[in-house]
């Protein structure tokens, strides 16, 4: 269930900045002079990959974390 979930999120997360993308450039293409606020979209896009990024490396930690400790406790306590 938490894998539906959490793939949930990220699909609803990665809709909602594609319309971002979207919009924004639409607004930056109808502009017939100097670029406005819209290009403050750019650094949140990279944020929003360093973000994703970084979730994935520590989902990927916790789950090798989760399974060392399942296999610690099947197989008896070990020594060290």
């Amino acid at each position: 269930m938490l894998n539906r979930m959490k793939i949930a999120c990220i699909f609803a997360g990665g809709a909602v900045a594609g319309l971002m993308v979207a919009i924004c450039t639409s607004v930056l293409m109808n502009r017939s002079s100097s670029v406005g606020g819209e290009v403050l979209i750019l650094p949140l896009i990279g944020l929003l990959l360093y973000v994703g990024y970084e979730f994935g490396y520590l989902s990927a930690m916790t789950e090798v974390a989760r399974r060392r400790r399942s296999r610690t406790q099947k197989g008896g306590v070990r020594n060290g």
